[in-house]
């Protein structure tokens, strides 16, 4: 996984005022809230989406969240006119990293509500 520049990283430290996990809402240090990207910068790079998009996340939630990513996304789908398995498009990747992100926030929403 390709590391976040310092750039972007201490300009997304300056524009958040409070460490507060998106998903459940924990305050925490800064040691205790992490920057997490949403679509891995491989992904982003290659298909041109924009890689600047991240989430704040306390480092139990990001350890859920990549258990959510591996459970949830694959990087094969079934081609039914061959038969056979093949690789997804990056863009395919993308919106999947997307998608599982928000079904995760969903969740995570919820179970905080009932809990």
């Amino acid at each position: 996984m390709a590391q976040i520049s310092k750039e972007k990283t201490m300009e997304i430290k300056k524009n958040t005022k409070r460490k507060v996990c998106q998903a459940c809402g924990y305050r925490g240090t800064r040691r205790a809230i992490v920057i997490h990207p949403i679509v891995f910068e491989e992904t982003a790079e290659q298909t041109m989406v924009s890689g600047g998009r991240r989430a704040l996340l306390c480092t139990n939630c990001r350890i859920e969240l990549m258990a959510w990513y591996s459970r949830k996304i694959s990087w094969l789908t079934y081609d039914s006119r061959s038969k056979r398995y093949i690789p997804r498009s990056q863009e395919e990747m993308a919106r999947e990293y997307e998608a599982t992100f928000e079904a995760f926030i969903k969740y995570k929403k919820r179970v905080h509500r009932t809990g």
